[in-house]
């Protein structure tokens, strides 16, 4: 396991590329495939690309969090590869925003009759500014305009509310629909383990802290 975790392959550079490759792919097939001529044709087209994307979002965010709470040589290695996992997201849902580009643009009277809600616009648009700032410094020639106080409050309140997004939506099929998907289902759980993972690490750091206070 751990020569297979320390692969060239499946770390860094090589990682993003194993990841995205197959997802451009089966984005720009399904883009191929589809009815584009429609607005309605374009809605299961936004819905896949987030189906490919959702995963990855999950796993950036549990990945600190998993480490603490379960260290091992996975976690070590989500760890490590949390930002190119992240990268790996925003390939995916920038396939996404293809497609809603497409449906505003193209067909703009069916969007506004059909799909457009302020509230949803205004939340997505928020996301997806957050999600293009992470991206820019997630590089060297963002990260070096702010401070690294900055870029960690950055990418907290941006993998927050990324989440947080992404799972009231599963959440609201889940509940608000008689009979949501399977893939539905799935993902309001595993986001809810995510955060789960995420509120279980702070506790335990909360719980450490005046331990180690007491030992001093």
């Amino acid at each position: 396991m751990k020569q297979l975790l320390q692969n060239k392959v499946l770390n860094n550079w090589n990682l993003y590329w194993l990841i995205s490759i197959p997802i451009s792919i089966a984005c720009a097939l399904a883009m191929i495939r589809g009815d584009l001529s429609t607005g309605a044709g374009l809605l299961p087209l936004i819905e896949f690309s987030v189906y490919c994307a959702v995963p990855l979002i999950y796993l950036a965010f549990a990945a600190s969090s998993l480490h603490g709470l379960f260290p091992s040589l996975f976690s070590r290695w989500l760890l490590r590869n949390r930002s190119i996992i992240g990268l790996c997201f925003a390939t995916a849902m920038a396939w996404q925003l293809l497609s809603i580009l497409w449906l505003v643009l193209v067909h703009t009277q069916f969007y506004l009759e059909e799909q457009y809600v302020l509230s949803d616009a205004i939340e997505g648009t928020v996301g997806y500014l957050l999600l293009l700032a992470m991206v820019l410094t997630s590089f060297k020639f963002g990260r070096r305009r702010l401070t690294p106080r900055q870029w960690k409050l950055l990418h907290k309140i941006g993998i927050y509310y990324i989440w947080a997004y992404i799972w009231s939506t599963y959440w609201w099929q889940v509940f608000s629909y008689p009979d949501p998907l399977p893939i539905d289902i799935i993902y309001y759980w595993a986001g809810f383990l995510a955060w789960g993972l995420r509120l279980g690490a702070w506790m335990k750091k909360n719980w450490q802290q005046p331990a180690v206070g007491r030992a001093v």
